[in-house]
């Protein structure tokens, strides 16, 4: 049974989804700014760094499932002279890391009942690192992931 607001639905909604995975982000140890929605609105000069950015992609139903996929970035600023790039990469993957990790552990969310049972995170993350990136050259890693939940197609149910 999943419940969302106090209510018993059979769809978990994409703001449950999407409000579990942010309260997570922006409560993550190394983050000072959370943002989400496109990243190209957002602007990175008045930011607090390290920022993590969750931006939406895709939703593909499937017989029983709805799969959602994300992109987390983290990012920070690097000196100008850069000695401290690698620092910023392990700094930055460190969070995603954390983050993954919080996001796949998690049993004590209160948006989502059953959380273990009903958010599944996909089992293997990809992070592919960047280098002077956006317009003030940050630095960092973004992760691409799927998190999928039960989805019942049934014509005559709706939302409560």
């Amino acid at each position: 049974m999943i419940f969302y607001n106090g209510h018993n639905i059979k769809n978990l909604p994409f703001t449950a989804v999407t409000r579990t995975i942010t309260s997570i982000m922006s409560a993550a140890k190394g983050v000072n700014t959370f943002t989400q929605g496109d990243v190209f609105e957002v602007d990175l000069k008045e930011i607090t760094y390290p920022l993590a950015h969750l931006s939406y992609n895709t939703a593909n139903f499937d017989t029983g499932t709805l799969t959602y996929s994300f992109q987390l970035i983290v990012m920070d600023l690097v000196s100008k002279d850069e000695r401290n790039e690698d620092q910023v990469l392990s700094d930055t993957l460190n969070t995603i890391g954390d983050i993954i990790s919080t996001l796949r552990n998690s049993d004590a969310n209160s948006i989502i009942e059953d959380y273990r049972n009903t958010f599944r995170l996909q089992d293997s993350i990809s992070c592919e690192p960047f280098t002077e990136r956006f317009d003030n050259e940050v630095t960092g890693w973004a992760a691409d992931f799927t998190v999928q939940v039960e989805f019942d197609a049934s014509a005559c149910d709706g939302y409560v």
